[in-house]
């Protein structure tokens, strides 16, 4: 139950939209690439699980994880790879990149670096803190009908789902109760003052 009570006391904390808002957004071009998986780099097996570093932060982006695979994406599986920003939902303001290369998915939020492969397993999902100075967290992974599901500890129930919505251009991201509409960027927003600061000290 310590998973479950950990994911309630997330879900339940009041969100910072404001402060979301505020935060840089990823300063690399090829963050908002979408590369064609073509089959070639290595096989997602061969690198090993990503996590949250030592003393990372929310306004500090850790680099891209999946970078030398293009392992295509089994049958089934949506391509939720992007920057997305949710526009409407509880969560309004949050930013994630999601990267993904076969049954793999990582997502990243600023410093904050959850990987996992999508196997339904904890061996194999995050094992990582459930947020900035966060309580250890291990959750398993799927991709069932075209929705990643999470569920921590392994449990029966599911408490963050990820899918594409009818237009293909929206993500709809479920917290908890909460459902959250997100839209992918498609380039860095240089016109947000926190992205142009980090963008500006990256080339001093």
């Amino acid at each position: 139950m310590g998973a479950i009570r950990t994911a309630l006391r997330s879900f339940l904390s009041k969100p910072d939209n404001k402060g979301f808002a505020a935060l840089a957004r990823p300063i690399d071009p090829a963050d908002y690439e979408i590369p064609e998986l073509d089959g070639s780099g290595v096989p997602v097996a061969e690198i090993p699980l990503d996590g949250t570093k030592e003393g990372a932060t929310p306004d500090v982006w850790a680099p891209r994880t999946l970078t030398a695979s293009r392992e295509p994406l089994p049958a089934g599986y949506p391509d939720l790879r992007g920057v997305w920003e949710v526009v409407e939902g509880r969560m309004t303001g949050n930013v994630q990149r999601i990267e993904q290369a076969g049954n793999r998915i990582t997502i990243t939020v600023g410093g904050l670096v959850h990987d996992m492969f999508c196997d339904g397993t904890l061996e194999n999902g995050v094992d990582d803190i459930g947020g900035f100075n966060g309580s250890r967290i291990r959750v398993a992974a799927t991709m069932e009908n075209g929705v990643h599901k999470l569920r921590p500890g392994n449990k029966k129930i599911v408490a963050v789902t990820r899918q594409l919505a009818d237009d293909g251009e929206t993500m709809i991201w479920r917290y908890g109760p909460g459902k959250n509409n997100c839209r992918r960027l498609t380039e860095r927003p240089t016109d947000h003052p926190a992205t142009k600061a980090a963008i500006e000290a990256a080339n001093s």
